[in-house]
């Protein structure tokens, strides 16, 4: 295996990218719904509960495409995408690569060199990484992300599907001056001044 070449990534992912921030979006939300939210302590604890909102709305998104083999092994679920992008969704680190623990699973998938499966020819293992604001309120990032190890080699991200037309409006000209604007004294002050 070797890192996988930004543009082979978007050849096979470009039909599925706006489903895959689709996924994000939709746990995100309902996250921010959950009545969970605000008890939950640890942030590890809220990786995993956003986790699995997200695995959930990605195993519903794609339930039925024959693009799209599902991989769930050893409590992850990684989805290979036209037998070439294996990919697995994370939420980010500060060096913006999924953040881990790392077992053998997490070396045999960050490392570009280990073959996760003997059986099947060589595979682009990606991730699509989910960076939370500050305060945990929105997302600032979903990118398709490659890393080697702990680096970043490349991403790009995955906009919301939300676009809107600017249309300019025509500047509008005052058909007669401005009125002028006279400043008038407060009735006391005025009084005091006789």
């Amino acid at each position: 295996m070797t890192i996988p070449v930004e543009d082979d990534v978007r050849a096979v992912l470009g039909g599925f990218e706006r489903r895959l921030r689709l996924v994000i979006d939709r746990a995100w939300a309902e996250w921010m719904d959950s009545d969970i939210r605000g008890r939950l302590i640890r942030n590890g604890a809220k990786a995993t509960v956003v986790f699995d909102f997200i695995v959930r709305h990605a195993l519903a998104e794609f339930d039925g495409d024959p693009d799209i083999h599902v991989i769930a092994k050893h409590s992850t679920v990684k989805f290979l995408f036209k037998g070439t992008v294996l990919l697995r969704f994370k939420k980010g680190n500060a060096k913006g690569v999924g953040s881990n623990i790392e077992t053998q699973a997490v070396l045999d998938f960050i490392d570009p060199e280990r073959k996760l499966f003997p059986e099947l020819p060589d595979i682009l293992k990606i991730e699509v990484c989910y960076q939370p604001d500050r305060l945990g309120t929105k997302i600032d990032e979903v990118a398709v992300v490659a890393r080697d190890r702990n680096k970043r080699i490349w991403a790009y991200p995955l906009e919301t599907g939300a676009s809107a037309e600017i249309i300019p409006l025509p500047i509008r000209t005052p058909d007669t001056p401005a009125p002028e604007v006279v400043i008038r004294k407060p009735a006391d002050e005025a009084e005091g001044a006789e």
